[in-house]
C-alpha cells in the first residue's frame, strides 16, 4: 500500500492523488464569466486551500462539506502558502473510511485526563456540588461522549477529546484563580467541569466536527442547563442558592450577548469562569497557530480567524 500524502506533508511542485475529507466548498464567479470552486480540504494533520478553476459546478456536486473524497490535481505556493489545484474529485465508498485519518485526538491521553476529573470530583468540600458531578459524569451517555467530544468545530480543541482537554485545562488555571480571590472554589470547579457539557450533544465528529441538529437548533449552553438542572431535581435537598449561582454561571460563560450569552457574568464565581473559558480557548487558538506550518522558519503565522490576528511565531 503506497504511503499516504498527508497535509502536513504536501510539497508545491508535486502530483497529488490522495484522499481528503471537505471541510468547505464556496463557487466563486471568475472575472471573465463562469464558476471556480474554493474548498477546504483536511486530513487529521491539517487543512489545505484547494481550487478547482475547471468544471467547477459539477465538482462541487461532489465535495459536499463533510464529504470523504479522493483528489487528483497538484501542489503549489501561492503568497508563500501552500495550496492544492484540482481537476479531479472522487467520491469514496463508507465502507472504506476510517474516520480517524480526518479527525485528530487530542495528544494528551483521554484516560488520564478522566482520572484526573474524577479526583477533582472526589476532593471537593461542598457534598452537593460533588453528588451533582458524581451523578453528571456516571451517567454512560455522558462519559462516553464526553470523552471523545471536540470542544468545537473549528475555533479551539477542534479534535476528538478535544472538550476533555479544555476542560481540564480550564480547571486547572481556574482552580489557582479561585484560590488566589478567595472565591468559591467548589463552585467554580463545577462551572468549569460543566460550562460546555451540553458540546457533547452539540457536536458530532464523525470524518469531520459537525452540528447535530439539537446543537444548530437549541445549542449547548441551553443543553446542558437543561440537563444539569434535571439531575438537580432529583437529588434530596440540593440548596436553591447554589442551584440558582451554578445555573447562572453556565447560562452566562460566554460573557455577552453578542458572544450568544443569554446573561452576562454577576457573580465573582461566574465572571471567573467565563474569563478562564476564553483565556484557555485563546492560548489554544495561539498554539495551534504558531504550530500550523510545523517547523518551518517563518516568523508569522498564516492569519488566525479566531484571534483576527497572524500569531509571532518565535518563542524567546
Amino acid at each position: 500500500m503506497a504511503e499516504r500524502t498527508w497535509v502536513k506533508n504536501l510539497k508545491p511542485g508535486t502530483e497529488l492523488d490522495e484522499v481528503y475529507v471537505v471541510r468547505t466548498r464556496e463557487l466563486r464567479k471568475r472575472r471573465g464569466g463562469g464558476n471556480y470552486l474554493a474548498v477546504t480540504l483536511g486530513d487529521s494533520t491539517g487543512e489545505v486551500s484547494s481550487l478547482a478553476w475547471e468544471q467547477a459546478d459539477g465538482l462541487a456536486k461532489v465535495c459536499e462539506p463533510g464529504a470523504v473524497v479522493r483528489i487528483g490535481g497538484h501542489v503549489q505556493q501561492y503568497q508563500g502558502r501552500t495550496q492544492v489545484v484540482f481537476r479531479r474529485a472522487e467520491p469514496v465508498d463508507g465502507e472504506d473510511i476510517d474516520p480517524s485519518l480526518f479527525v485528530r485526538s487530542s495528544s494528551v491521553d483521554a484516560d488520564l485526563l478522566w482520572r484526573k476529573m474524577q479526583e477533582l470530583i472526589g476532593a471537593m468540600e461542598d457534598a452537593d456540588l460533588r453528588q451533582l458531578l458524581f451523578r453528571t459524569f456516571s451517567d454512560p451517555e455522558v462519559e462516553t461522549r464526553f470523552r471523545v467530544a471536540p470542544a468545537a468545530k473549528t475555533m479551539h480543541h477542534a479534535f476528538r477529546s478535544g472538550l476533555l482537554e479544555h476542560t481540564m485545562s480550564a480547571a486547572g488555571a481556574g482552580m489557582a484563580l479561585a484560590r488566589h480571590y478567595h472565591l468559591h472554589q467548589d463552585l467554580v470547579l463545577a462551572g468549569i467541569l460543566l460550562h460546555d457539557l451540553g458540546k457533547i450533544w452539540e457536536l458530532e465528529a464523525k470524518n469531520s466536527i459537525e452540528y447535530t441538529d439539537d446543537g444548530r437548533l437549541i445549542g449547548h449552553l441551553a443543553l446542558e442547563t437543561l440537563y444539569v438542572d434535571r439531575v438537580i431535581g432529583e437529588l434530596e435537598n440540593f440548596p436553591e442558592e447554589m442551584r440558582r449561582q451554578l445555573l447562572h454561571i453556565l447560562l452566562s460563560h460566554h460573557g455577552e450577548y453578542a458572544y450568544g450569552s443569554p446573561r452576562r457574568p454577576k457573580t465573582p464565581e461566574a465572571m471567573l469562569v467565563h474569563m478562564v473559558d476564553n483565556l484557555d480557548a485563546r492560548l489554544s487558538g495561539m498554539f495551534e497557530a504558531i504550530e500550523q506550518d510545523g517547523d518551518s522558519d517563518q516568523a508569522w503565522s498564516g492569519f488566525s480567524r479566531m484571534l483576527e490576528r497572524n500569531v509571532y511565531r518565535r518563542r524567546p
